[in-house]
């Protein structure tokens, strides 16, 4: 009247689906993972029996219901739980910050996860992420310096999400050049060319300016 003990190898926790163990289907399996079984007078490895349940996610529970009977029928169970959460966000990094003096030089942004990886970007997890949710925002403020923050983020198949902001500065600090047309010398007052109050007026003139980034 005295079931067998069976005793289950100790209960488990992973954060990646990939680390969990196959079960233990049949008794040498069992016995060889780490389980146990004893009986007063003997059992029948012919009953042993396993059934796994596989519920929820983040956390994921996996349950494992080993068992086996002796040989009056007296059936003993253990139950093994396998905890799956992942709790580690992704690794992202940004491509390194920028500066420039002119607008026309700021690179176009980085909306997609292609793009973001081929311009220098990072991005790693310890089980794996989902690239459906990689997201890219852009802000854009002030003037001289114009400060454009990028802000790159994504998430991996537990919601844990990661992100990095790049920073490009655009500060202008290079003055315009500037040419006036050429000296003059004359003899009489009545000589002199009117002045040139306008920039047209003054690059008809025979004035000249440029600027790095315009002006």
């Amino acid at each position: 009247i005295t079931p067998p003990v069976i005793t289950c190898p100790a209960d488990l926790a992973f954060e990646c689906i990939g680390d969990i163990p196959a079960g233990l289907p049949s008794y040498n399996e069992f016995i060889n993972g780490g389980g146990s079984i004893s009986d007063n007078c003997g059992f029948d490895t012919l009953t042993y029996n396993y059934t796994e349940t596989d519920l929820g996610t983040c956390p994921r529970v996996i349950t494992r219901t080993y068992s086996i009977a002796d040989s009056c029928g007296n059936v003993s169970q253990c139950v093994h739980t396998i905890t799956v959460d992942d709790i580690t966000p992704p690794v992202i990094t940004c491509p390194a910050d920028l500066a420039f003096e002119c607008i026309g030089d700021i690179p176009a942004g980085l909306p997609t996860y292609s793009e973001f990886i081929n311009g220098g970007g990072s991005i790693s997890d310890n089980c794996g992420f989902d690239t459906l949710t990689y997201n890219y925002i852009e802000t854009d403020l002030g003037t001289c310096p114009r400060v454009i923050t990028r802000t790159y983020s994504i998430a991996d198949s537990c919601g844990n999400v990661s992100q990095c902001i790049q920073t490009i500065t655009v500060d202008d600090n290079t003055p315009p050049v500037i040419t006036c047309p050429a000296d003059l010398a004359f003899e009489c007052i009545g000589d002199i060319p009117a002045g040139l109050p306008t920039y047209s007026e003054f690059i008809n003139g025979g004035g000249a300016i440029i600027d790095n980034c315009g002006f």
